[in-house]
């Protein structure tokens, strides 16, 4: 999802960029493009970061169901 986000800000960046012929156009550039497109990376980072850390967590819990199986006959 942010990949997508991402990649069409990256885009819609460069196309503003080449279009720049002043300093205005510039600071917008500096001052609202780019730091938006960090805080995107950012999101973009932490979603991979949650995405294997619930993975993880999935994993023990599979894990901690079939250890509850064996050791009570699935009769709970």
């Amino acid at each position: 999802m942010f990949d997508d986000v991402f990649g069409m800000m990256s885009l819609c960046t460069e196309n503003f960029r080449g279009g720049v012929r002043d300093s205005f156009g510039a600071s917008i550039i500096t001052d609202v493009l780019e730091p938006i497109l960090m805080e995107i990376d950012s999101f973009r980072s932490f979603n991979e970061e949650f995405k294997r850390h619930a993975f993880n967590i999935d994993q023990v819990l599979e894990e901690a169901r079939a250890i509850q199986l064996k050791a009570f006959g699935g009769a709970l």
